[in-house]
């Protein structure tokens, strides 16, 4: 897609230059966002702004540090120590976090963490505006920034200007629990076009506005006290060539990793999730659990491994999550281990998307069962990963953005632990005609909703406005 204008991409963190430093977009070590707007900011000449990572004791000033790598622009800014607590690890994480993905008892309510959101919103915007043209395309990413567009328009920012939620939006009476609801949907109708993933959250959004604005939804265009913005689903995808089998050969397999390959007649199902409370991963050790105790024949044979990245190690609900996830993979194991054989096997580490891809390349079955999940791309990558001759089977949460398109997955309620246990069980027993039938139909949804068409799509959709 031909934009017109300069696209500046707005985030709370900007990408590691190495996702930009390679001329080579195939050798770029970039993330799923990158690849998605990597092409149409190298074309419009763009700049990609937000915070750097870098934390000071004293309050940092306005102003902003530019680096270019190519055709594309790095611009940041640095918070200090105060800001990192109260505007990321307190209001974004420990507010924002578990409400829009409605956990409600985990939200903590704090005012002082809430000014200085709006503190850092109003700073990312007096940034970034003499860094401005008056052409530009401003795509604003994710719920850290809710209010940035309303500080940019109180500022004199009269161009396009659009807003992606890369979360669920949760419904109305769990929205509205935050005090500043009304006003966090206010500033949302500063934005000429707000996206979302899914249908059920664009409803949420909708109904939401209605209970708090009292305004009108017009076509596509929801509309208050004069303020109007278009609203629309954009699923995000993935590029599903970077993970297709003859992309990374056979240098990364799991049998390797752990040493599994003199296990007979093994069986893998394999788990990869940041170590989030959102992903449910305690449930989905509680459904191996209790598959191994309905099903003795699979001991000696089934290996569950579990995938946990890293994750907001500064926030205590995450602190407990590993911790209560280290606990039950110790207790299952110490009840079900003989020799020779440990049933679960848990790596609290990163992997490249080569690695895997590898991994997913090898797995019978992989378990997607997040609590609540905004889009979750791992379901996409095990699909485009598969062997079209033999393919793994897919086991997906209805309670993510992917399940609405995804359908051939074996769908289900991860809060099920019996239901999920036996639908796991008859995943791995699935004739191989069935799970071809399944793959192609999944692979046809991950091809059409490709990172590429969701980006050119939104950027299309905010360029016409």
């Amino acid at each position: 897609m031909a934009l017109n204008s300069r696209l500046i991409v707005v985030s709370n963190r900007v990408p590691p230059a190495s996702g930009f430093e390679s001329q080579d977009r195939d050798e770029a070590s970039a993330g799923g966002l990158v690849t998605a707007v990597r092409a149409a900011m190298e074309q419009s000449g763009g700049m990609w702004f937000g915070w750097s990572g870098r934390s000071t004791r004293r309050r940092v000033t306005t102003g902003s540090t530019v680096r270019i790598f190519g055709r594309i622009q790095l611009a940041t800014i640095d918070l200090s120590d105060d800001e990192v607590s109260l505007f990321y690890l307190g209001f974004s994480n420990r507010t924002l976090w578990p409400l829009l993905h409605s956990f409600p008892m985990r939200v903590v309510i704090r005012h002082d963490t809430y000014r200085a959101y709006r503190r850092i919103n109003l700073r990312f915007a007096q940034s970034l505006m003499p860094l401005l043209r008056s052409d530009d395309i401003i795509w604003i990413q994710d719920f850290h920034l809710f209010h940035l567009g309303y500080e940019l328009r109180r500022l004199g920012w009269r161009g396009k200007l659009g807003f992606f939620l890369h979360v669920p939006f949760p419904p109305a009476e769990i929205f509205n629990i935050m005090p500043w609801s009304r006003e966090t949907l206010e500033a949302l109708l500063h934005y000429d076009l707000v996206g979302l993933h899914d249908e059920r959250y664009l409803h949420n959004l909708v109904d939401a506005l209605d209970v708090e604005l009292g305004g009108e939804l017009n076509g596509d265009s929801y509309g208050y006290q004069g303020k109007s913005a278009r609203v629309g689903v954009f699923p995000i995808g993935i590029d599903p060539d970077k993970f297709r089998p003859r992309e990374y050969g056979q240098q990364h397999k799991l049998s390797n990793e752990l040493g599994l390959a003199e296990v007979p007649d093994r069986r893998l199902i394999l788990g990869v999730d940041r170590l989030d409370y959102t992903k449910g991963i305690p449930h989905r050790l509680r459904i191996f659990e209790r598959m191994l105790e309905r099903h003795p024949n699979l001991g000696g044979k089934l290996i569950y491994i579990q995938i946990s990245s890293p994750s907001r190690t500064r926030v205590p609900e995450y602190v407990q999550e590993k911790e209560q996830v280290e606990r039950l993979v110790g207790q299952i194991n110490g009840r079900f281990s003989e020799a020779g054989w440990v049933p679960i096997r848990y790596l609290y580490r990163s992997y490249s998307q080569s690695e895997l891809a590898g991994f997913y390349h090898e797995t019978d079955v992989c378990l997607v069962t997040p609590l609540r999940d905004g889009m979750n791309l791992v379901a996409k990558e095990f699909v485009a990963a598969q062997d079209v001759d033999s393919p793994g089977v897919l086991v997906l949460s209805r309670f993510t953005g992917a399940a609405s398109t995804m359908k051939d997955a074996v769908i289900v309620n991860p809060y099920d632990v019996e239901g999920t246990a036996e639908a796991t069980y008859q995943a791995l027993r699935m004739p191989v005609s069935e799970r071809r039938r399944r793959n192609r139909s999944l692979l046809s949804v991950v091809e059409r909703y490709s990172s590429q068409s969701w980006s050119d799509s939104f950027c299309a959709a905010l360029q016409d406005i």
